[in-house]
């Protein structure tokens, strides 16, 4: 990670609450950059927040993630996988695996029942759930790839109700996406978000805003 990155990582650290109600984040960035700002905003929950963690990779096997998590020397003992695009993950290069989602990103409706553990089936051991403080959602415009966008709002009403709502205590669900790509998807997680996070493309923040807020398209070319 370079100067800009390690900056990034203070602004978020700062920016993200993880004490009080639970909350869900929306960081907007292009899609360039989507991977690397993950890596920061693990970082900054794992190595400066020092919390408990899930991340839930849908664009890719979660031992891409694991691994460049490891090159930045980036400490995984408090994160759990679960791989929702894959079902043959054993190496883990230091981190650890949650059960595999089984009905993958075809049925993603049916992923906050596996996290809660409401639909008869295993998560990925029952205490993962209870002791995570944040989750964050690898690329979730991917799930448009697979389903609907009924069924993709679908499975975030059944996500805020089960799995934020309804989970005792403080959790943080941060999602990195492009706005530009999927914008009415964007808008439609906006809706559901506390805080957006806008970067420019070389990483700065650009504005932080509650989520309700509408953002309106930019010009072709142009930044807003």
């Amino acid at each position: 990670m370079n100067e800009k990155d390690l900056r990034l990582v203070k602004v978020l650290d700062s920016e993200i609450r993880v004490d009080g109600p639970s909350a869900l984040y929306l960081i907007a960035t292009k899609y360039t950059n989507l991977v690397r700002v993950n890596l920061v905003l693990l970082k900054a929950l794992l190595d400066e927040k020092r919390r408990r963690g899930i991340m839930i990779t849908i664009d890719r096997p979660h031992q891409y993630v694991s691994h460049l998590l490891q090159l930045h020397g980036i400490d995984q003992n408090k994160l759990v996988f679960v791989d929702a695009i894959s079902s043959h993950s054993s190496d883990t290069k230091g981190g650890s695996v949650a059960a595999e989602f089984q009905r993958g990103p075809f049925h993603i409706e049916t992923l906050p029942d596996f996290l809660s553990g409401g639909n008869g089936v295993e998560p990925g051991g029952p205490s993962d759930f209870a002791e995570a403080e944040f989750i964050i959602l690898d690329n979730i415009a991917t799930l448009l790839t697979y389903n609907s966008m009924e069924k993709v709002q679908s499975f975030f009403s059944k996500y805020m109700e089960l799995v934020m709502a309804k989970r005792p205590g403080h959790l943080v669900t941060v999602i990195v996406m492009d706005s530009e790509l999927h914008a009415s998807l964007f808008e439609y997680i906006s809706g559901k978000a506390k805080v957006v996070i806008e970067l420019t493309p070389d990483m700065q923040i650009r504005q932080v805003a509650p989520g309700n807020v509408k953002k309106a398209p930019a010009p072709d070319g142009q930044v807003s």
